[in-house]
């Protein structure tokens, strides 16, 4: 690769932030003002915490929203099998491991489902749809939003 572009691509990286690292780390807030009543739990996406290294951020943000009980999600670690090709390529891994994802949502008693990572949002609330649970899926900037 061309040294220049690579100058320009480490630049754009050093200003590249994941939303909520940004909220917490950078800007130094923990308390966005969101308002939203329920009990939720948050999936940790593989690419966000493996990848990026983000792991306490978005929890310190949801555990600061008024009116939302917290309860962590056993597992969390463990992926939901999305992975882009591989919920494709692998369908039945990939329905055995988001099906054991949902089955531990549904542990928590959580009515919502919190997550940064659409890949996995789409993925984990295609199967709690297709098995008839009621349980809410939101993306955390939509619960930090909220008012």
């Amino acid at each position: 690769m061309d040294p220049e572009w690579e100058q320009r691509a480490q630049r754009l990286a050093d200003k590249t932030y994941e939303l909520t690292d940004f909220i917490v780390n950078v800007l130094k807030i923990e308390n966005v003002g969101a308002r939203l009543k329920g009990k939720a739990t948050y999936h940790t996406s593989c690419h966000m915490t493996r990848l990026l290294g983000v792991k306490d951020a978005p929890i310190r943000l949801l555990k600061n929203v008024k009116g939302l009980e917290y309860v962590e999600l056993p597992g969390k670690e463990r992926c939901c099998g999305f992975g882009g090709t591989f919920s494709v390529k692998m369908g039945n891994i990939s329905t055995q491991m988001v099906d054991e994802k949902v089955c531990n949502i549904e542990e928590t008693d959580a009515d919502i489902l919190i997550g940064a990572d659409a890949g996995c949002l789409m993925n984990i609330e295609g199967r709690i749809s297709r098995t008839g649970k009621s349980i809410r899926v939101m993306h955390i900037a939509e619960v930090l939003n909220s008012r």
